[in-house]
């Protein structure tokens, strides 16, 4: 029997890291907030974009609409809403996570968009 998990494994050219937001009370003032919390770090994976578009829908230099696509090992557990982290071909950027992750035999897909500061 052939792994297709670890043949598409080869196709992998970068690493991700996910992050989700977890309710955390304050002791002193019983305030509620979230806090970042990583749950998956440097786990090989692959993006490819399906949408590059800078400038066309916000009058902000520098914003980008930019959706893209997460793929990893199905055995990879990606929470929606999570905030991912990609370092590929030399160039890292963030992303949130825009739902669930469609898992197949060899591999995961989840769809990101890019996460834009300012």
């Amino acid at each position: 029997m052939v792994n297709i998990s670890s043949e598409a494994a080869v196709l992998y050219e970068g690493i991700f890291t996910a992050y989700e937001f977890v309710p955390y009370t304050d002791e002193t003032t019983g305030i509620v907030t979230s806090v970042k919390s990583e749950y998956l770090t440097d786990i090989p994976c692959r993006i490819s974009y399906s949408t590059v578009d800078i400038n066309k829908k916000s009058r902000f230099p520098g914003y980008k609409n930019q959706t893209a696509k997460l793929f990893c090992s199905p055995s990879v557990e990606v929470k929606p809403g999570s905030e991912i982290v990609v370092t590929q071909n030399r160039f890292t950027e963030k992303y949130i996570s825009s739902g669930a992750a469609a898992v197949y035999t060899g591999h995961s897909e989840v769809v990101l968009n890019i996460k834009n500061v300012g």
